[in-house]
Order: structure tokens, then sequence, then C-alpha cells
């Protein structure tokens, strides 16, 4: 897989192990969508703001979450889509400060799995995701995302509230740690199968010219395998 991008990503590096494969092409250019009318419609919430209504979209459940932590100020949730499959992570934010509060920096924790979350998390509230919309998002079948958008990779980044959602065509998937979930060389892998084969994207059209045309190109003409007229 040749891949031509402006950045540089966690598994960029497989390539120099595995070489580099021309014929099949990996644009990867990173694309954010911001406006939920262009967003696969798994992701774009309803005028209807009922209670019950907002409970049936188990997408939009999953999204900024109080805790209880000290260490933690807040949380928010992203949806990585990955080669045909989706992985929830959660970014943890908090503040770190000198001893004499002259010096202050945000930071970012990111977990991965429910489990590992929510022993951060503050309970009893609508804020909170339930199992079932875990299990729902984890097992749903995101194939026709993919196919709309047109790539192997995207992130549903929920950010701090419904209000500030994007959504992340080709992202830098190191600066959300995912190769906590899926290594380099397994990465690199996945999309190269995912281009070639799911989205049959990136190979590089090959354009079959007729023989007639290839003959002069070689230095033959119509007689280098015939004899030619004498004449009477």
């Amino acid at each position: 897989m040749y891949v031509i991008s402006k950045f540089k990503d966690y598994y960029d590096g497989v390539v120099g192990t595995m070489g580099v494969d021309k014929t099949l092409v990996y644009e990867r250019n990173t694309i954010e969508i911001e406006d939920s009318e262009e967003m696969p419609i798994e992701f774009q919430p309803s005028n209807n703001l009922s209670w019950s209504h907002r409970r049936d979209n188990h997408f939009l459940n999953i999204g900024y979450m109080t805790t209880d932590s000290k260490k933690y100020s807040g949380c928010q949730s992203f949806i990585i889509g990955f080669c045909g499959k989706l992985y929830l992570g959660w970014k943890f934010n908090y503040t770190v400060r000198d001893k004499f509060n002259l010096y202050s920096e945000d930071r970012t924790d990111i977990i991965y799995g429910f489990d590992n979350a929510k022993q951060y998390l503050k309970s009893g509230f609508w804020k909170n995701t339930s199992q079932e919309d875990i299990d729902y998002v984890l097992n749903y079948d995101p194939i026709d995302m993919f196919r709309t958008l047109n790539t192997p990779v995207f992130i549903y980044d929920k950010n701090e509230s419904h209000r500030n959602t994007k959504l992340i065509i080709n992202p830098i998937l190191k600066d959300y740690e995912f190769y906590k979930e899926v290594d380099s060389f397994t990465a690199f892998q996945e999309i190269q199968m995912f281009l070639g084969g799911v989205l049959g994207t990136g190979e590089k059209e090959i354009i079959e010219v007729e023989d007639k045309y290839k003959i002069p190109q070689h230095g033959f003409d119509k007689w280098s395998f015939r004899r030619e007229p004498t004449k009477k």
C-alpha cells in the first residue's frame, strides 16, 4: 500500500518492513464535517427532543458524561470506525498545576473499554451511558457508513456536548492512542485489505491497449511477421 498524506500516523513505519505496493494507493486526506446533516444517519440528531426519542438513538446517548473522580474534571466519548468495525473510547480531562499554582497545563487520558471508563463516571443521571447503548454500538454493522464516506477510517468525536460534535474522515489515529486497540502491523494490513477489498478503491486503473497499437510501440510494423508482397 502506498500512502499519500501530509501527516505521519503510528502505523506508517510498517511499510519499511513490508515494502510499498504502488498498485494500491491510500490518499489519506483529512476532512472534518461539523454539519450533522452531512453525517451518516446514525449520527444525525432528530428535531424530536423528547426523552423517549433520545433514548432510541444509542449512538447519541454515548456522549459527554460527568465524573466522580477527584482527578478528572469531565469526560467525552468518541467512536472510531476502523475497517468495518466500531470502537468506543473516552477522553478524561484534567489539569496539572505546580505547587505554587503559577503554572497549569490541560491534559487528557484516553481510555478504551466501558468497564475501564465507568469506574470514574458519576452514576444516576441521563448523561450516563447504559450497557445497552454500549452493546448496541459495538454490535452494530457499520459497513454502509464506510461505503458512504468512502474511507477505511473515521472518528465521531462528541467533544463537550451534542452541539460540538464533528466527524473526522481519515483522522490521525495516534492522537487518539488507537495503538492501544490495534497494533501498527495489524492496522496497516487491515487498511490495505479494506481498501482493496471492501471499498475497492485505491487501485491504479489498468488501461488495456489493443494489439494494433502495441506493435508500433515495440518497433514492428504490419509486415514484421509476414512476407511483404513483391511487384509483378
